[in-house]
């Protein structure tokens, strides 16, 4: 149960009506763009790109300092993912020994906070998305590193320019005396 101060704390982090009502009037031209550039590039699967908006902007709150980490962590995630599943299927049993050795040596980096920039919970999460089997990582691994990519460098460059042009208007606010 949760007590006054963190009920108060998560009241305080909610968006006014009017700012709520302006982040979703914003979603929209937001996805408009993502969509027609997924499109443009001609990738596919896009929900992974997705997926790591939800995990950087939606849970890190676009904390510039953990994109790079957010970004190596997904890739990785991915990336160990596909090795998971091919490993055994091109060299059997010492390749199943191999992706156990590995995995292994991944978990206990990541709960030991060793390598967070790329064993972190976006390695973990993106391990899971990598491993569903009905995406077939093993034959689609280039169309959804490409969809990360376009997803983290779309959702990138638009939080850099938010953060700068906050810190413009900060900085002509102390100019103004305001």
């Amino acid at each position: 149960m949760a007590d006054d101060t963190s009920l108060a704390r998560a009241a305080q982090q909610r968006p006014g009506i009017l700012a709520a009502g302006l982040l979703v009037a914003g979603v929209v031209p937001f996805m408009a763009g993502l969509l027609g550039l997924y499109a443009l590039l001609g990738v596919g699967m896009p929900y992974v790109g997705f997926f790591f908006l939800l995990y950087w902007a939606g849970i890190l709150h676009q904390d510039l300092s953990e994109f790079l980490p957010a970004l190596m962590g997904a890739a990785g995630g991915l990336a160990l993912g596909w090795l998971l599943l091919t490993l055994p299927v091109a060299h059997g049993l010492a390749g199943q020994a191999a992706a156990g050795l590995i995995l292994a040596a991944i978990l206990f980096c990541f709960m030991r906070g060793h390598l967070r920039m790329l064993c972190n919970n976006a390695m973990m999460l993106f391990l899971i998305v990598g491993t569903i089997p009905d995406l077939h990582a093993d034959k689609t691994i280039a169309q959804m590193l490409a969809s990360l990519a376009v997803g983290a460098g779309y959702m990138g460059a638009i939080a850099i320019l938010i953060h700068g042009l906050r810190a413009v208007i900060a900085r002509r606010n102390e100019n103004t005396g305001q």
